[in-house]
Parts: structure tokens; sequence; C-alpha cells
């Protein structure tokens, strides 16, 4: 009798300790949320925040949801970070020396200012490519003499060929319509 009482001890304290633990071990990051608005409070959707945790670099970016809200989730604990909204057509606005906490979903809102901005113009310089040409009107396929003389053909046929070409069915139609049929 005393010793099924003392295993039944023995299996709780086990069992409480280990859920401990395992509790213990649920959360390792922090998270930052907020907003990102004008001045006049309309939400900026095209603005990206991006935190940098300060000492070891690692930088984390997120997009604006279109309502202006972010969230990023995951970050290393501790600091300082420094967070920073940009926008195209807005002044960049920092935070610096944020610190989180073990669990924390800090909140950092900001508001952009408007500033006027001279875009830099784009130089587009191309080549013509000879596989990429009008002239082409569809997905084609090339087998050379080594992978005709190479490949298992039970009947010595054509159509042991064209099963190579992904758009064949193996019975000589590709792309739906047979090769007989004109």
């Amino acid at each position: 009798m005393r010793r099924t009482g003392f295993r039944w001890s023995l299996a709780a304290v086990v069992l409480l300790f280990t859920s401990s633990v395992a509790a213990a071990q649920g959360v390792t990051t922090a998270a930052l949320t907020g907003t990102v608005t004008s001045n006049d409070g309309q939400a900026i959707t095209t603005a990206t925040v991006t935190a940098v945790h300060v000492p070891s670099g690692t930088e984390y970016r997120a997009r604006v949801t279109s309502s202006g809200r972010y969230n990023l989730p995951n970050l290393r604990i501790g600091g300082p970070y420094k967070i920073t909204a940009t926008s195209i057509g807005y002044e960049p606005r920092s935070e610096n020396d944020i610190t989180l906490a073990l669990g924390q979903a800090s909140r950092v809102d900001f508001r952009l200012n408007r500033a006027a901005v001279t875009l830099q113009g784009v130089t587009v310089t191309a080549e013509k490519d000879a596989l990429l040409n009008a002239g082409r009107t569809g997905a084609s396929m090339t087998v050379s003499q080594l992978k005709v003389a190479t490949t298992p053909s039970i009947k010595r046929s054509t159509r042991d060929l064209t099963r190579l070409d992904p758009r064949s069915d193996g019975n000589m139609s590709f792309a739906g319509r047979n090769w007989l049929e004109s």
C-alpha cells in the first residue's frame, strides 16, 4: 500500500516539474506592433517598418497592411532597437533605444510628415536574346543526337522521343491536339 502511494506521489511530482519546464520553453521572443499614419491620421499603406537590433545588427522588416498596421513577431529580446518607418513621399521617422522583454508585444506608432521627393531617373539597357524572339510562337523542345542514341526505345519509334516532352500525353497528342488532325 505504501509503495503505491509513493509511486503516485512521485508521478505527480515528475508531471508537475515537466509541465512547468515545458511551459517555460513556450515563449523565447518578443514582438512589435503599431500603426503608420500621416499627420492627418490617414493610414499609409505603402510604408515599411524596419527594426534593427543594434548590438547584433539583426534586421527585421514588415510592410504595413491596408489599414496601416504592422506586426513584427519573433524579435530577439533585449535591445536597444532602432525602429524606422519609411514610405516614398514621406519623411522617415525613427524611434531609438527601444528595449523588448521576453513575451512582450510592444506598440510603437508612427506619424509621418509629407515630403517632396525627387526620384532619380532609371536607365534601362537591353540586348537581343536569340532564344527569345518574335519568330518563336510557343514552347519548343530539342532532342540532341546523343539523347536520341542513349534513350531506351522499345519499338525504335519516334513516340519514345516525343514522350520526353512534358506537353505530350505519350500518344502523339500535344496540348490536347493529335498530330494526325489538321
